[in-house]
């Protein structure tokens, strides 16, 4: 067991200035690593209050310092190294929660079968960030703008959680439930995600705008995908997420109808992408407004799926 110290940033006259007495305060977290998984679900199955699970430690860290989280323990799992994996089984692609976005980004499997995550991840941070953030840990912060989300959506994941008394396999969109909330109880962890792979008949694409590029939290972004070509430029179905533009990822249902109705011409993919306006409902913050992102949004769309339809050969399985 470790203990952890809040951050003690600056002089002690800068911080009357800027922070609540309250903030001032240092307080102790116990650290708990556990040995395997069956430890890990143990502790956690004693629900004792206060305890988050931290892996990476990329977003928890930051809103401890913050003040944004309050904890007292913190269930180190990064060492669960049954956790962290990526195969493919059958036609099925299987991702552990605690594997991070290097891996997704080295994994020939994401390269030839779900490549619009593998475009999420290479633009996730700098190298460092994607060294220890994991996929697991970007699904249990729940943030509308994290970037493996909307990938995740477009790919019509099952997230699988994992607890003493079993598991469970959820939907992504029943996953996440409302802004910040998931469907995560007290005594359970993220086992691992899997989805459909992609295949040859199948298009897909992730473009992100962040004020940095890569290393900026997003303003927009967008994920789609297609599958099973019919003919020439005609699928079967269509899967559009749209990312910080509403509390939870959000899917673009009449944007996706008008995508199956047949040929996507370039005309076809204007209109289509023109519908996602009214499957939105951004904020105002700091990184845009709601009328900018309402505008980026319809025209990210169309970026996403032209490049999908005419540029996507290269990924074709």
């Amino acid at each position: 067991m470790y203990r952890l110290h809040q951050d003690s940033r600056g002089s002690s006259e800068s911080r009357e200035e800027l922070e609540p007495p309250d903030a001032m305060m240092r307080y102790e977290i116990d650290v708990i690593t556990p040995r395997n998984l069956d430890e890990a679900l143990s502790i956690l199955d004693k629900n004792e209050s206060g305890t988050r699970i931290v892996a990476g430690g990329s977003d928890v860290i930051v809103q401890l310092r913050d003040g944004v989280l309050k904890a007292k323990r913190l269930l180190n799992i990064l060492s669960l190294k049954e956790l962290r994996f990526v195969r493919k089984d059958g036609k099925i692609v299987h991702i552990g929660s605690l594997t991070t976005y290097s891996d997704i980004v080295h994994s020939s499997i994401t390269q030839d079968h779900a490549w619009p995550l593998l475009e999420a991840a290479e633009q996730i941070g700098a190298v460092q960030l994607q060294n220890t953030a994991t996929i697991g840990g970007n699904l249990g912060n729940a943030s509308p703008a994290g970037d493996s989300i909307p990938p995740l959506y477009a790919l019509d994941t099952t997230v699988t959680t994992r607890s003493t008394s079993g598991t469970r396999k959820i939907p992504i969109e029943q996953f996440f439930q409302s802004y910040r909330k998931i469907d995560l109880k007290p005594n359970e962890l993220i086992e691992e995600v899997c989805f459909k792979a992609l295949g040859t008949h199948d298009r897909g694409c992730y473009i992100k705008l962040g004020l940095r590029e890569a290393n900026a939290i997003s303003i927009v972004d967008v994920a789609v995908v297609l599958r099973e070509e019919r003919d020439a430029k005609s699928f079967t179905e269509a899967r559009v997420a749209l990312g910080a533009v509403a509390p939870t990822i959000r899917r673009a249902r009449r944007c996706e109808e008008a995508l199956v109705s047949g040929p996507l011409t370039p005309d076809v993919l204007r209109r289509a992408a023109n519908l996602v306006a009214d499957d939105v409902s951004p904020i105002d913050d700091i990184r845009g407004s709601a009328e900018y992102r309402k505008e980026v949004v319809v025209s990210l769309t169309y970026e996403a799926l032209y490049q999908a339809v005419y540029n996507g050969e290269k990924h074709r399985g």
